[in-house]
């Protein structure tokens, strides 16, 4: 009797413990886009392809796992999008895949501080990230930005690595609107 109780307790506080609610990222309505100082004007572009899962647990987030394309940068230049993938920046043949995943999260309301590891051109580096998670109808979106040091992921090396040229901070802007997955 008193595990019957017990399994019936079990199944009434079964939503009070619900599993997470996994997104993707969409990519109508969602970009990243970048800025950096170049010869102390500010210049910048966004990536086209990108992709990405964020799982909440009762409107927390509880994990994010992401990953974009070097090889498609528009910073509105052709010929600066081609330097841009080429070795001494992205080495988009070598390195593909730019990657984050969340190693913790502390949610207070609708901002989530993020920790995870970075990873670019094979150089992995905690970031810290504030997100904000938004609510609007039918749709879910989180949005944030991150100041990454490019020349610690050895992005723009050789004549580029002098900083009076180009910039070190590279500030990303990530706006995704998401699609939960079925």
């Amino acid at each position: 009797m008193l595990q019957g109780f017990m399994l019936l307790l079990a199944i009434a506080c079964a939503p009070a413990f619900a599993a997470e609610d996994c997104y993707t990222a969409d990519a109508t309505g969602s970009e990243v886009r970048f800025s950096v100082l170049q010869s102390g004007a500010p210049f910048g572009g966004r990536f086209r392809r990108f992709s990405g899962e964020v799982c909440f647990n009762q409107g927390r987030i509880t994990r994010i796992a992401a990953t974009l394309e070097p090889a498609s940068v528009d910073s509105g230049l052709p010929e600066l999008d081609a330097a841009l993938q080429e070795k001494d920046f992205f080495a988009v043949q070598a390195h593909p895949r730019v990657s984050f995943v969340s190693t913790s999260v502390q949610s207070k309301g609708d901002t989530h501080t993020v920790r995870g590891m970075l990873e670019i051109k094979g150089k992995r580096r905690e970031v810290e990230i504030a997100l904000r998670s938004q609510q609007a109808s039918d749709k879910t979106s989180v949005g944030g930005s991150l100041t990454i040091d490019r020349l610690q992921y050895d992005i723009g090396t050789g004549d580029w690595s002098n900083t009076q040229w180009l910039g070190a901070q590279v500030k990303l802007d990530i706006k995704a609107v998401l699609t939960r997955k079925r």
